[in-house]
C-alpha cells in the first residue's frame, strides 16, 4: 500500500505565508470596510438586478461552449472514436453460459453451501 502524500501535520512556513498575506497595514480599516458591507448587503443596498446582468452576460458563451461540446461529442460518438478496446461487449445471449461466464452463475438456485 502506497502511503498518501497529505501530511496533516501543521505546516509552519506555509501558515506564515498566509498570515502575512491575509493581514493588511490597517486591521480595523478593512474590519470596518466588511462589516460596512454586511451591513448594506443586510438593508437590501445592493441591487439584485446587478446579479442578473452579470449571468446573462455569461450566458450566451456559455450556451455556444456547451453546443459545440455537445456537437464535438455527437461527431465522436457516431464516428466511433469512444469505443475502446476495452469496452463491454453485449452478450448474444445472456442466459447462455460462454467462457466468460460460467453456467454456475446463470442458475436460478442459490448456491448449496453444504457441500
Amino acid at each position: 500500500m502506497r502511503p498518501s502524500p497529505f501530511d496533516h501535520r501543521q505546516d509552519r512556513e506555509l501558515g506564515d505565508a498566509l498570515r502575512l498575506a491575509l493581514t493588511g497595514q490597517n486591521e480595523e480599516a478593512f474590519v470596518n470596510s466588511v462589516v460596512a458591507c454586511a451591513a448594506l448587503l443586510q438593508a437590501g443596498g445592493f441591487d439584485s438586478g446587478d446579479w442578473w446582468d452579470i449571468l446573462s452576460e455569461w450566458a450566451r458563451p456559455g450556451l455556444a461552449a456547451a453546443a459545440i461540446g455537445l456537437a464535438a461529442a455527437t461527431a465522436l460518438w457516431w464516428t466511433g472514436m469512444g469505443d475502446s478496446p476495452n469496452s463491454v461487449m453485449l452478450l448474444d445471449d445472456p442466459l447462455q453460459a460462454s467462457a466468460e461466464i460460467p453456467a454456475a452463475f446463470l442458475t436460478a438456485q442459490p448456491p448449496d453451501i453444504r457441500v
